[in-house]
């Protein structure tokens, strides 16, 4: 019987496809690694009426990618699908769109960031998330 070694995936060679696959894809990034991870800065105006936003992309590979809005600076409440934790965006949930190290950023996690920010701006004007979530509140001490 033979045992073969598991692939050792040496991520600045995926921070590089996916810095390709992005570059290639959306004018608009402009993407760096650093230390093997991923940094990728771009802006959404959703609507004409709407502010211009500008985000961050951290990407380590194997790792869920984390996304923060830069500019303006949103601040976590209960009602706005975002981790309390860092303030990062929400984008997906187990039960509705998966994303895991076999995706690549340009096809899941971007046009899901520029969603969030249309979702944003229809929270602005009635108060209420319409995108299906799961709730992300803070546990409130005892």
């Amino acid at each position: 019987m033979s045992f073969f070694k598991k692939k050792y995936i040496n991520p600045l060679v995926i921070a590089h496809r996916e810095m390709k696959l992005l570059n290639a894809n959306y004018s608009f990034l402009e993407c760096k690694i650093q230390n093997s991870v991923l940094y990728c800065y771009g802006s959404i105006q959703p609507t004409e009426e709407s502010i211009t936003y500008d985000y961050r992309i951290r990407y380590i590979p194997s790792i869920r990618p984390t996304v923060t809005v830069t500019n303006p600076i949103i601040v976590y409440n209960d009602d706005i699908h975002m981790y309390p934790a860092d303030n990062s965006l929400c984008l997906y949930h187990s039960s509705d769109l998966v994303w895991n190290s076999t995706c690549h950023l340009y096809n899941t996690i971007i046009p899901w960031t520029h969603e969030w920010f249309v979702f944003y701006e229809l929270y602005k004007i009635t108060g209420r998330w319409l995108h299906p979530f799961v709730p992300h509140k803070k546990e409130k001490k005892k």
